[in-house]
């Protein structure tokens, strides 16, 4: 009788030490839950396949889909091409009993997050696997890389780049502005007014054009930038208006875009053009100009186009040049070509036949035709000291006669009514 009551007080106590132990047991599982229940982290056992064994519902994952994912593998949320790493890891962690870490991307009501987990054995066969959502700050830090980026190539752009508040205080210059203007670092604190010149509208200034800029949203033009030794460097500049977000003030960003070698150029453009085109008369002067020698002592000139003064200043220039070289006595200008002979030409011609005849040479007017004729005779012009005839051929027949001839051929034109 004393040995079954001492084996009933034993048996009584196991059971109230087993009872205690549940209670414990389901306190802790009661804590648990509590601590789960405000984490924002996904919990969970996965055994070596990648097989979800419990998930704790937290306030990323309701208690609805922790029930539901009991038994389901990695890949109902992993994507495709990252289950085999997060596998890896598992059996990994398990092979070397060690805490592993593992970024993944998943898809949870149709939206995909990045995960940032850790894998911890938990028996032989099972890990636990705790996880935290990073994906804004996969999103800030790709962010910031992209910030970075765009600094250093804007640090590194040769064209001036500024940012000033929409009072037009600079609070950001890039080197190029820095060296642009010549105050370096000394361009942050300074206004917009201190260093952009407006050329073309003085009396609106940069203070109007920053409000037309905020007021339309951006602006394009010309403006002169001033340089900190008295210069002005002429910049094409373009303006964006940033509007506040965030807290933050509305802001300008300026581009300024040196426009010396662009105008230097331009002024070397023009300055070869002009000598391309002063070349191309040159050699139009010489070839509408030309001396054709035809016999010993005689020389001819044809004309063409118009005559105006600088041409028979050319001509004259020319054809007195070669009467001294040659030592030409009879020089015949063929005005066949000429069109529109007027006072001005008329005049021209007499000038050429009064010096040729200065320097001993006897000048041969040829091709005049009925309209020239009758220009000549309506402005009363003095041929008498010239020879003329109608056609270049009858010229140079008069010309290369012997001198007996010509004399009889003058008797003759004198002698007839």
């Amino acid at each position: 009788m004393i040995d079954n009551n001492q084996n009933l007080t034993e048996i009584e106590r196991e059971n109230a030490a087993l009872r205690r132990r549940v209670a414990e047991l389901e306190g802790a599982q009661a804590k648990l839950e509590a601590l789960c229940s405000v984490s924002t982290a996904f919990i969970a056992f996965f055994d070596r396949n990648g097989v979800v064994l419990e998930m704790f519902p937290t306030l990323v994952i309701p208690a609805e889909m922790a029930r539901h994912a009991r038994g389901r593998h990695l890949t109902s949320v992993v994507r495709d091409d990252y289950i085999e790493r997060c596998a890896e890891v598992i059996r990994e962690s398990l092979a070397k009993q060690t805490v592993l870490s593992i970024e993944y991307p998943i898809t949870l009501r149709d939206r995909q997050l990045w995960i940032q987990a850790a894998c911890k054995p938990f028996t032989e066969d099972s890990v636990l696997w705790v996880g935290r959502d990073v994906t804004a700050q996969r999103h800030l830090a790709s962010a910031q890389a992209e910030l970075r980026d765009f600094q250093a190539l804007v640090d590194s752009a040769p064209d001036g780049v500024c940012m000033a508040s929409e009072e037009g205080a600079i609070f950001y210059a890039n080197q190029a502005f820095g060296a642009m203007t010549g105050h370096g670092d000394g361009t942050l604190g300074m206004r917009l007014s201190d260093l952009y010149v407006e050329e073309q509208d003085p009396l609106s200034g940069i203070v109007g054009i920053v409000q037309r800029c905020f007021e339309r949203g951006s602006w394009q033009g010309t403006l002169g930038l001033a340089q900190r030794d008295g210069g002005t460097l002429p910049c094409q500049v373009s303006m964006v208006a940033l509007a506040g977000e965030a807290g933050r003030p509305p802001a300008l960003a300026t581009i300024a875009r040196d426009l010396t070698p662009l105008r230097e150029a331009e002024l070397e453009r023009l300055a070869l053009q002009e000598q391309v085109i002063q070349a191309q008369q040159a050699t139009l002067r010489e070839l509408s100009t030309p001396l054709v020698p035809l016999a010993e002592g005689v020389v001819a000139m044809p004309l063409i186009g118009a005559l105006d003064s600088a041409r028979a200043q050319q001509a004259m220039e020319k054809l007195l040049d070669g009467i001294v070289q040659h030592q030409f006595h009879t020089a015949i200008l063929d005005v066949t070509g000429v069109k529109d002979v007027d006072a001005e030409s008329a005049d021209a011609l007499l000038r050429i036949a009064r010096a040729a005849r200065l320097l001993g040479a006897k000048l041969v007017l040829t091709g005049i035709g009925p309209d020239t004729a009758q220009t000549l005779v309506d402005l009363d012009v003095d041929l008498e000291s010239i020879t003329t005839h109608s056609t270049l051929q009858s010229g140079i027949a008069h010309a290369l006669a012997p001198r007996p001839a010509r004399r009889a051929a003058r008797a003759q034109r004198r002698a007839s009514p």
